[in-house]
């Protein structure tokens, strides 16, 4: 059933035509990948879809009474709310009964005899159980927590532009729209968020409009793509890996075309210099014939440079990092992120950095590339060595540069040319490889979008010819194809590279060894972040199977935390005290049922396991969902066990 369409639409900006004719249904179990370069349109596509930007001529059709959620890359929160009042914004009556019972839960916990608050979370209690809104504190809790969204007090105007961003991803997932529009939703979150947030989008049960860089996410979670560039917008069946090699396909039929018609052509023209004396009606069609063909446009498919790189001298010592120590703050007293870090970088390192947010990653690169000195140990770099350090926000580009220069300009002050492959090439030349065509070269820079803007910092930083390239967050508001060039760049580049990234398709074909951060230590891995995964995975088994095995009885249980605990931690010694429903109890038994079966399926693929290495990720990652599954399932099971019968 379809519950969106768009019939011959078009957008047109006047000097940039987005789309035309373009006719697109979509059904609500829809699961749609939007991609192309950036500027080229998706994100004013998806708006379109969701009603909030109009097109110019054609229809868009709606179902009634659908309920859709965007999630824009524009910040669309109210300043004066908290995090928990945006997050339940749509969430109807069930809104202010959370709100209430968060702020009367946390007096509690400050003041856990007065009998008037007990009272208080009693009724509201009540109120909840008669509404069913535990179910969607439940969710609350869950989603909050998995995306790094603690104190929910916190006001909106508190927070910064990343955090925002999760605030917003979180409210719309709570409020189970028909249909979920997101827009870059793996900006600002680190890779066990967006595994995370992978999973609940393959089990989500409405529809699904998806703009992501992440190549990952896009092959598990869609069924169809659709990429805008250059005024059309095309459509294929199937994920992302069937995008490809339809694409392939395509290429290949498109250059057949292509050479076809110019041989074709050629024949023509060399037919009409011999000058035919006869003007027959024959060779008067065929002259029509031969114009029509010359002023017909052929669609060039671009070859872009070959992007090997020219090799820059660079010494023995590249970077040597000895006792390296980093807090929250930057100083003595402040929370330690990091104890120690000693590594000395060689000039064929493919190192990729992860960890949580918030764990220090982006410091000790900054650190590592000589921008902050570190709070203790010390740092050597060569002298011989160039870096290009491409920082997580652009700093450079966003906030120290005359925005009225042209974009040729910005590049041409670093380098008018570069060397790669033993050839020269232009500034011009490099600006489109990277996807900016010539008459954007001479556009002011305040004409860039953010990932434009993105792009440019990153041709300025490979026309300095760096032999040490440092990229933090690199994949922030880049596009597929720009990836895809710059991966290419970084397997040929002759020198050291260090990267910060949560794209975990990006980090498998840039890095072969990762550090990880891990209680303020950083552990050392030789391989990709596959691999690193299966390992990790491994070591879960042996000591998740045994905790599940052995789950406790109900009389051992802890008690649950309530919503307001994410942010307070508090204690609270009185809950409330109602009692256990029907629906609740038969609930449980199923739950009793679901995690036996559930139980059994892991055995069988940890057995599977040990006994044959072959297709050992796949395995892992089913394995995985499962320990995630019952581990989900085990806490509603604790959460209603400890409701009075």
């Amino acid at each position: 059933m379809n519950i969106i369409s768009l019939i011959e639409a078009g957008k047109d900006f006047g000097i940039k035509n987005l789309f035309d004719n373009f006719t697109l249904h979509i059904n609500e179990k829809e699961r749609l990948g939007l991609i192309g370069p950036n500027g080229s349109g998706k994100s004013t596509l998806l708006k379109i879809i969701a009603g909030e930007e109009s097109i110019d001529n054609g229809k868009r059709l709606c179902a009634k009474s659908l309920k859709l959620s965007l999630v824009s890359q524009e910040d669309t929160l109210l300043d004066h709310e908290s995090i928990l009042e945006s997050v339940l914004r749509n969430c109807g009556e069930k809104r202010d009964l959370i709100i209430q019972f968060n702020q009367i839960s946390e007096s509690v916990g400050k003041e856990p005899n007065n009998e008037q608050l007990l009272n208080k979370l009693a009724n509201i209690g009540e109120l909840m159980d008669q509404s069913n809104s535990w179910g969607l504190e439940f969710k609350i809790k869950e989603i909050l927590d998995k995306l790094g969204i603690k104190d929910l007090n916190k006001l909106i105007s508190e927070l910064s532009g990343g955090y925002k961003k999760r605030v917003s991803l979180a409210a719309a997932l709570v409020s189970d729209p028909d249909l979920l529009l997101l827009d870059e939703p793996t900006n600002h979150l680190d890779a066990s968020s967006i595994e995370w947030l992978e999973n609940w989008l393959k089990n989500f049960k409405g529809g699904l409009i998806l703009v992501t860089h992440d190549r990952y996410v896009l092959d598990k979670v869609t069924n169809r793509i659709v990429e805008v560039n250059k005024g059309e917008a095309i459509i294929y069946k199937g994920n992302y890996s069937n995008y490809l090699k339809q694409k392939s396909e395509l290429q290949n039929a498109r250059n057949n075309y292509e050479n076809k018609f110019h041989s074709v052509l050629r024949r023509e023209l060399k037919w009409l210099q011999q000058g035919p004396k006869a003007r027959s009606s024959k060779q008067k069609a065929r002259l029509i014939r031969i114009k029509e063909m010359q002023s017909k446009e052929v669609k060039q498919n671009k070859k872009l440079l070959d992007m090997k790189y020219l090799k820059r001298r660079i010494g023995k010592l590249i970077i040597e990092a000895d006792n390296i120590k980093i807090t929250n703050n930057g100083k003595e007293n402040g929370d330690i992120l990091l104890k120690e870090f000693s590594y000395s970088f060689n000039k064929e390192d493919r190192v990729g950095f992860i960890g949580p947010n918030g764990s220090g990653k982006s410091t000790l690169l900054n650190i590592l590339a000589g921008q902050i000195k570190p709070l203790e140990g010390s740092l050597k770099i060569g002298e011989t060595i160039k870096i290009g350090y491409l920082d997580q926000v652009s700093k450079e580009l966003n906030q120290k540069v005359n925005l009225n220069r042209k974009v040729i300009e910005y590049l041409e002050e670093i380098a008018t040319r570069i060397k790669i492959h033993n050839r020269e090439v232009t500034a011009s030349q490099l600006l489109e490889n990277f996807l900016f065509p010539p008459s954007q070269q001479h556009s002011p820079l305040s004409k860039l979008s953010g990932g434009e803007r993105r792009r440019l910092s990153l041709c300025r930083i490979l026309i300095s010819a760096p032999n040490v390239i440092i990229l933090d967050e690199p994949t922030n508001d880049l596009d597929i194809q720009t990836l895809s060039v710059l991966e290419d760049f970084l397997e040929d580049f002759h020198g050291c590279v260090i990267i910060v990234s949560h794209d975990r398709f990006f980090l498998d074909r840039t890095v072969d060894r990762i550090f990880n951060f891990e209680n303020a230590l950083l552990k050392r891995f030789e391989g990709n972040y596959s691999s690193f995964l299966e390992k990790q995975e491994k070591k879960k088994i042996s000591s998740k199977s045994k905790s599940i095995d052995n789950r406790p009885k109900k009389s051992l249980l802890p008690a649950k935390e309530s919503i307001s605990q994410i942010s307070t931690k508090s204690h609270i010694s009185k809950v409330s005290k109602r009692k256990r429903s029907f629906k609740e109890n038969k609930e449980l038994c199923e739950l009793e049922k679901e995690l036996s079966i559930l139980e059994e399926k892991k055995r069988n693929l940890e057995e599977a396991i040990s006994l044959n290495s072959e297709n050992l990720t796949n395995k892992s990652f089913q394995l995985a969902e499962l320990i995630d599954q019952i581990g989900s399932k085990e806490e509603r099971w604790i959460e209603l066990s400890e409701i009075e019968v």
